[in-house]
């Protein structure tokens, strides 16, 4: 058995596999996948001796926004095996290889949209963002609705708008570039979808709503600007990621500023970390967190009376969905996790 990244040519031998396990995609949907999101994307395969695809997850690269700045990073799809060779370790071999040079990139982090929670907490992942279902208000269902034209100029107000609106409120999300916009108004088309921009009164853009399928339409998305949204919206678990490069992924994190405007002092602390894929992420570190970022440390083996973490609850706490440890409590109130996260991307 070898396990390989396809080449370009030969990506199209993966889509038998994807097929046959992700039944519920069209085959225009999967039209549009394999002929662009496969142009830049990398598709990890295990063959069998027949060279045959036995087992495949791809990744798909997005350009991620973070306090620290952008980086390209991976958001792993299509992770499945053939049904008669399930069981037998392929997917864990796969994960594995693709963890350790994904973190040998420096990557901070890298995503995932599970079909079960249970299938890759053992790999360190574990929830980090819920889908929010946005609902337009009162004021909001006043606004006019326009199907959109995509013309180069009406291209460009939406590119800085969705910019300014993710901009304003999230500090991790995908940067809607032109190449992005152009890429999901491909994946949009291929399940029957339409765009609608949302103006005021005066032509101002101030939303944008999405709706898709052939038989039964269902929104993809809604954006919108605050005085437009109804409070408190639903929410349900739709992301799960794990930290992979330490050191660059603690670059995004600071103290907190403080209200008189005077400098902090550093922060620092003591953890046990556990890692179930990435050796170099087990052991004892010291953490150092300043105004302008953080350092961690590699101290050596475990210490008594010193809080222990797993890599998917220090991944949680972090990017603001879990707490710190309770013996950290002081310390984690003085610091400004990425908690402010938007990743709503579905392939």
């Amino acid at each position: 058995m070898d396990i390989r990244y396809l080449h370009q040519q030969e990506k199209e031998r993966s889509r038998e596999l994807w097929e046959q396990c992700f039944p519920e995609d069209s085959a225009r949907f999967l039209d549009y996948y394999y002929q662009q999101k496969c142009r830049d994307n990398q598709i990890l395969v295990l063959e069998g001796e027949q060279g045959e695809i036995l087992s495949m997850a791809h990744q798909n690269p997005y350009r991620i926004v973070m306090p620290a700045g952008e980086y390209v990073l991976d958001y792993i799809v299509g992770v499945a095996t053939d049904e008669k060779c399930r069981h037998q370790g392929y997917m864990r071999r796969l994960l594995t290889r693709m963890l350790s040079e994904q973190k040998a990139r420096k990557n901070p982090f890298t995503f995932l949209m599970p079909a079960s929670w249970k299938i890759y907490a053992p790999f360190g992942f574990d929830w980090i963002f819920d889908q929010p279902d946005f609902q337009l208000n009162s004021l909001g269902k006043g606004l006019e609705s326009y199907p959109a034209a995509d013309s180069p100029r009406e291209r460009e107000e939406v590119r800085e708008w969705l910019g300014q609106w993710l901009s304003r409120r999230y500090q991790i999300y995908a940067l809607r570039d032109a190449a992005y916009l152009d890429c999901q108004k491909k994946e949009i088309d291929s399940e029957y979808g339409e765009i609608f921009l949302l103006r005021d009164s005066a032509s101002r853009l101030r939303g944008m709503e999405c709706f898709w399928g052939k038989e039964e339409r269902e929104r993809r998305f809604l954006y919108a600007e605050e005085p437009y949204l109804a409070a408190n919206p639903s929410a349900k678990p739709a992301i799960m990621a794990r930290i992979l490069d330490l050191p660059e992924f603690m670059k995004s994190i600071r103290l907190k500023k403080r209200a008189d405007g005077e400098k902090q002092d550093p922060v620092e602390f003591i953890i046990n970390l556990s890692d179930p894929v990435l050796e170099e992420n087990n052991g004892c570190f010291l953490v150092t967190v300043e105004e302008n970022g953080s350092r961690i440390n590699l101290l050596g083996g475990s210490r008594e009376m010193v809080p222990s973490l797993s890599i998917g609850a220090l991944t949680q706490w972090l990017m603001g969905y879990g707490r710190a440890p309770k013996e950290l409590t002081e310390e984690a109130e003085k610091i400004q996790t990425c908690g402010k996260i938007f990743l709503d991307e579905v392939v």
